[in-house]
């Protein structure tokens, strides 16, 4: 059906205020759906004056009455978090996320985010150090760093009287006191605590102790920076959803960690690390990579939003010289590169150079999922922060498909 307007043009063009009113969105989203590759600009369309055909309208309308039950379902919420371009650039509030990784702290980035002061350092009291000293002689000594996260978040909320208080101020309190008691607990108690979070984790995931050189805590830095946020991955999804339903910002934390613990979200770089690690045994990186293009599934690779480059990988990767502790590690990850291009695969994904950069760097196997998990607590509260203002605004209905009622 040919879509008409009361103010339409003969033309079949439409400009962005007609589009909104007959996707009943607001004009913010039809710019979304643009930068999102959703809905293109006719090319009459000027810098001022977006003209949109009807039959691309009716398509994108058409879709959100019948999504296709085996592609991905769209969500759209007006952030003034993170603007991610599927060109390849991503701003934190305006601000180039390359450049915020280069020169400015993970705590100075949490403070942006977050909207208020950076809490520096992130420094637990005395009975949340002895909450966490007992929680550690109680858990696996071979427990996954990743896995503690979640343990620590859960019972600091346990612990805080006051978490039931959604006042920004105190939902940042309680966000400092996660971050920390997280940093406490998989870095060892025992552990001398490092002046920044990025040097604390660094001697949680480094098992021989060793301190960092200066590229390796930058590094190390730049990677929590990069991740803090990614717009409205899973995760973040999973936490405004918890947030639009007012859970404490413990409870929100928890609810993004469920999904960002997935083998397809935060935990993919575990299965990048299998491959980096068979392209350094005696088969080589191309057959470390063939053997996965035949099976269909290649990580690291490719990204469901970028077309082309993901400039978080290729920030890491650019400082993987100055950082590896070992030449060999180096040639392996050139090696995997070089194979991936000849076989035709897109280019690396974050999950590879996190991967990369703690293969070269020596740490411990999951480094870089925990790596992931630190940075993205960060922020899944800021979309907290900017949810809670709202109330059980998330009520999607399904599309009943089974038998009929009797």
């Amino acid at each position: 059906m040919l879509i008409t307007s009361t103010q339409g043009s003969s033309s079949g063009l439409f400009s962005t205020a007609e589009v909104a009113r007959r996707l009943g969105v607001k004009p913010q989203t039809v710019y979304a759906y643009v930068s999102r590759g959703l809905l293109r600009p006719d090319a009459s369309s000027t810098h001022r004056n977006s003209l949109f055909a009807a039959e691309e309208v009716e398509r994108v309308a058409a879709r959100a009455r019948n999504p296709s039950r085996s592609g991905a379902l769209e969500v759209v919420i007006e952030t003034h978090l993170t603007a991610l371009d599927p060109d390849g650039r991503l701003h934190y509030r305006g601000r180039d996320v390359i450049e915020l990784a280069r020169f400015r702290s993970f705590e100075d980035v949490a403070g942006l985010l977050w909207d208020g002061d950076p809490f520096a350092p992130w420094e637990l009291g005395a009975e949340d150090r002895e909450l966490m000293n007992g929680l550690a002689a109680l858990l696996p000594a071979a427990a996954a760093a990743a896995d503690l996260i979640p343990v620590a978040v859960a019972v600091l909320g346990a612990a805080d009287e006051q978490r039931g208080d959604r006042r920004p101020e105190a939902v940042r309190r309680a966000a400092a006191r996660m971050l920390a008691g997280a940093l406490e607990l998989i870095a060892g108690c025992d552990a001398t605590p490092g002046p920044s979070a990025s040097e604390r984790l660094w001697y949680a995931v480094r098992a021989d102790g060793k301190r960092p050189r200066p590229a390796q805590a930058a590094a190390m830095n730049a990677a929590l920076v990069l991740l803090a946020d990614h717009e409205l991955a899973s995760s973040t999804l999973a936490a405004r959803v918890a947030a639009s339903a007012w859970a404490d910002p413990y409870r929100v934390v928890l609810a993004g960690l469920g999904p960002l613990g997935g083998s397809l979200h935060g935990g993919a770089s575990l299965a990048v690390e299998g491959v980096l690690a068979e392209a350094g045994s005696s088969g080589g990186a191309f057959a470390a990579l063939d053997q996965r293009v035949v099976a269909g599934v290649v990580p690291g690779f490719g990204h469901r939003v970028y077309r082309g480059r993901d400039p978080r990988a290729e920030h890491l990767l650019e400082r993987l010289r100055a950082v590896a502790d070992d030449e060999q590690a180096l040639l392996t990850i050139e090696a995997t590169l070089e194979a991936a291009a000849s076989l035709g695969l897109p280019p690396p994904n974050v999950d590879f150079g996190l991967a990369a950069l703690a293969y070269v760097m020596r740490l411990q196997p999951g480094s870089a999922s925990t790596i992931f998990t630190i940075a993205r607590i960060v922020g899944l509260v800021a979309h907290a922060l900017e949810e809670y203002p709202y109330r059980l605004r998330f009520r999607p209905r399904a599309t009943y498909a089974g038998p009929a009622p009797r």
